[in-house]
């Protein structure tokens, strides 16, 4: 082959495999390829000669596909390559997520002089109580970040305190085409989605922020929330807290102050009693009264049967049988008993059983003879601070510290007594008193139990009394705060609505 056609093919080969540089000499060079004849098509340029096996001359037909994913390649290589985006974590996984305005420091700071005029305004005497809280809802919840059980909690206690949520009912909602003229709080009016109906303020009702505060900790939480878990009981708690602490810092209703600062009292109440109410909940009745329920045809007689021995037949963590309920009472009864019951033992007759509720009035603990009584102030604040513990002596209480002292102890020295009274809850209509010859009386309790109770608490159970004079309890139905209110059902006030 004569040395211009070899080159010729040699160029024309690097164009047709997209070889740039190539390309752009060939276009420099227009006369050698123009005094190299014309340009061979491409089955000439893969063939050779006529007469010549292309496999002698090292030509391979690779095919037109290879040849074209070549230049694509090429092309590829050149360009310049995209700088690949980072993913953004969610807000949940960030080390340092935005803050709530439920944290326990959350502080407002000084507001500028257009803040203060704007709610000077928004909060005027001259508005009805209803107009301002709507407003002051609107502003607290665009400023709080809500997960889903604080809104349940917020929502709960708005309903239970005449504040209706969701759309206004005959208001059309917030149309775009509608708000040319409007100023920002009649729109800020138009949508929002918690209300006060204004007939309510002319009813017999009377705004009372204490009593529904009361309500909503002592029965709507655990009653109707059915909050068990100590971080959610205590939630409940911090969020009512929370908007409180917003009303009285805007300024939101002066003539109602004190009966906020006083319902803010009872959530700092709350938060410590209702925990306790429900470690007490959890350990009731105790080893010295299941042991009775167990001999003497109470809740527990039956649940543990000593004959089952197959595997699942008796859970050893319910209920006791009858053998160590009997060593259980006779122990007790040798240990803390009257001379009367310690002759008479286990032997003892059930005389009558009764539902009642109870008001915790004293604490006897174990080894001592005196009875819990509301400390001093100054001794009161050390405890609050969870500085000292308080324990009562002979004749007045006095305090222990702490580190030193643990009542952690077990066994039948750790029986105490608990003194209570008969009690009738306080609730939107009067209770009758019940039918009882009971007045004051105590109930034998282990100090696992007793470490927990309070003067103030309630208890509705199932009262026992023995012919010796034993009394014991069994079927705790309920344990309450000092500051209990008996509400009626959601449902019954929804009915009550249409009555």
């Amino acid at each position: 082959m004569p040395l211009e056609d070899t080159a010729a093919s040699a160029l024309n080969a690097s164009t047709k495999n997209g070889n740039l540089t190539a390309i752009a000499e060939e276009l420099a060079d227009g006369v050698n390829i123009a005094a190299n004849g014309p340009k061979p098509t491409v089955e000439e340029q893969w063939q050779g000669p006529e007469g010549h096996d292309d496999k002698e001359n090292g030509v391979v037909d690779v095919g037109e596909d290879d040849d074209a994913n070549n230049a694509t390649q090429v092309l590829e290589e050149d360009a310049p390559k995209k700088k690949k985006k980072k993913k953004r974590k969610p807000k949940s996984a960030r080390k340092n997520p935005p803050p709530t305005g439920f944290e326990d420091n959350i502080v407002d700071g000084p507001f500028p002089p257009e803040i203060v005029s704007l709610e000077n305004d928004l909060y005027s005497p001259s508005k009805s109580f209803a107009e301002r809280i709507e407003t002051c809802i609107q502003r607290y919840r665009a400023k709080r970040k809500f997960d889903p059980v604080r809104l349940q909690i917020f929502t709960s206690y708005l309903n239970l305190g005449g504040v209706s949520t969701g759309p206004k009912a005959y208001s059309g909602g917030v149309d775009p085409k509608n708000v040319d003229g409007l100023d920002a709080e009649t729109i800020q009016a138009m949508a929002a989605t918690e209300f006060v109906d204004k007939d309510d303020e002319d009813s017999e009702w009377e705004i009372d922020f204490e009593y529904v505060v009361k309500g909503f900790l002592s029965h709507r939480v655990p009653y109707v929330l059915g909050y068990m878990r100590f971080e959610d009981l205590e939630l409940s708690a911090k969020v009512v807290r929370n908007f409180l602490n917003y009303i009285i810092y805007h300024n939101v209703a002066p003539e109602h102050n004190e009966s906020i600062r006083s319902a803010i009292a009872i959530t700092e109440l709350g938060e410590k009693e209702l925990i306790l109410c429900r470690q007490v909940s959890a350990r009731l009745p105790g080893k010295f009264n299941m042991a009775c329920s167990t001999l003497y045809d109470g809740y527990y007689s039956g649940i543990k049967d000593e004959s089952l021995t197959w595997s699942g037949g008796a859970h050893s963590d319910i209920g006791l049988t009858d053998f160590e309920a009997v060593q259980i009472v006779k122990a007790c009864l040798e240990k803390r008993g009257a001379a009367l019951q310690i002759e008479t033992g286990p032997r003892m007759k059930l005389l009558k059983a009764e539902y009642l509720s109870l008001e915790v009035i004293g604490i006897v603990f174990a080894g001592t003879s005196g009875v819990k009584k509301p400390l001093p102030e100054h001794i009161q604040k050390d405890i609050d601070e969870g500085v000292i513990k308080p324990r009562p002596d002979i004749d007045e209480p006095i305090a222990v510290d702490i580190s030193k002292k643990k009542y952690e102890p077990v066994g039948l020295n750790a029986l105490g007594k608990l003194l209570v009274k008969v009690w009738c809850p306080e609730g939107p209509e009067e209770t009758e008193w019940p039918d009882t010859d009971l007045d004051e009386f105590e109930i034998w309790l282990e100090m696992e139990v007793l470490q927990y109770c309070f003067v103030g608490m309630h208890l509705e159970a199932k009262v026992h009394t023995m012919s010796n004079g034993i009394i014991w309890i069994d079927s705790v139905t309920g344990v309450q705060c000092s500051f209990y209110l008996q509400l009626d059902s959601p449902d019954k006030e929804s009915e009550d609505e249409f009555d």
